[in-house]
């Protein structure tokens, strides 16, 4: 079983990944949706960022939910991007993107934010996060280290279709935006 120090070092990886993945987009392709595509890389990074504050918020509801003992568990290798192949469209609305996101800028900071504060809460709490579960919407119950274990699955099967649009015509005509910058 993985620990919860390891979750959250996934759970950086991935999303260093998805910011690398980001790196010289400018606005104008940010905000583009190629034809054909479901979403733009703006509506792509908000849809990462709304599933990862509702981790974080999971997260902070987990601890008055003790599991009970011999509960059955969701296997934690399971938890990979390829969980969502077979389980079907999200209920709708769930973590439905708006345009909140104008600018690649505020993009980033806000996957750096989200990232930074479910980082901060899992190592901030002395709880056993194995200890206490809650229901996914689509996936089942969760503990603690598999919530943080779904955030890192969940940005990684964003990771394919950021790299798609990128490489589309429509938005690789338009440039790198060469004053790109990250946290």
């Amino acid at each position: 079983m993985i620990d919860a120090a390891n979750a959250v070092a996934r759970f950086e990886r991935s999303t260093r990944s998805f910011l690398d993945a980001l790196d010289g987009v400018s606005d104008r392709a940010w905000r583009l949706r190629p034809a054909g595509e479901a979403w733009s890389l703006a509506e792509t990074v908000e849809h990462v960022v709304l599933a990862d504050r509702s981790v974080r918020t999971a997260l902070q509801q987990l601890l008055a939910a003790p599991l009970p003992a011999g509960a059955t568990r969701f296997d934690d290798a399971a938890i990979s991007a390829g969980m969502f192949e077979a389980a079907g469209p999200a209920p709708p609305g769930l973590g439905e993107p708006k345009g909140r996101f104008a600018t690649r800028a505020e993009g980033i900071a806000a996957v750096v934010e989200a990232r930074d504060e479910l980082v901060a809460w899992a190592r901030g709490t002395p709880a056993d996060l194995r200890a206490h579960g809650l229901p996914h919407p689509v996936f089942g119950v969760f503990d603690g280290v598999q919530w943080i274990l779904f955030a890192a699955a969940h940005t990684d099967n964003h990771l394919p279709q950021l790299r798609a649009l990128r490489a589309h015509r429509e938005i690789a005509l338009l440039g790198p935006d060469r004053s790109s910058g990250r946290g």
